[in-house]
């Protein structure tokens, strides 16, 4: 699991070598796409969840503050939702002026009924 609520988290986070070439990208543009006022704290605009492969449920719960993992978490919950391949985006727009990123990697180890909501929202091709 990883909580993105400041900008060193997030230089933190695009420096290092270990995460996703795609998630760094998407992290960045992202926070580059928000982060208009630099007089405000991000954290008090945006917040950026990252689950990993064999995050519990209640980790990727007490990050993101509410359950999305569970059969019983209201799907979709979110503002918006973007496949990108690998990754799955979810928007949550929780006041007038602050949000949540939630990035969900595309694996088997990732918590089945989340990764399972995601996709079924993706819009893939059928394979024949």
């Amino acid at each position: 699991m990883l909580s993105l609520t400041d900008r060193d988290a997030v230089t933190a986070a695009l420096a290092d070598p270990a995460l996703d070439a795609e998630l760094r990208a998407l992290i960045g543009l992202r926070v580059w796409q928000v982060d208009t006022d630099r007089r405000r704290p991000l954290g008090d605009i945006l917040q950026l969840v990252v689950v990993q492969p064999g995050d519990p449920p209640k980790v990727v719960h007490d990050a993101v503050g509410f359950p999305i993992c569970w059969d019983q978490a209201e799907q979709p919950g979110w503002e918006w939702f973007h496949d990108h391949g690998s990754w799955f985006e979810l928007a949550y727009v929780l006041t007038d002026d602050f949000g949540m990123l939630v990035f969900v990697p595309d694996h088997p180890d990732t918590n089945h009924t989340l990764r399972f909501n995601c996709l079924g929202f993706a819009d893939r091709p059928t394979t024949d």
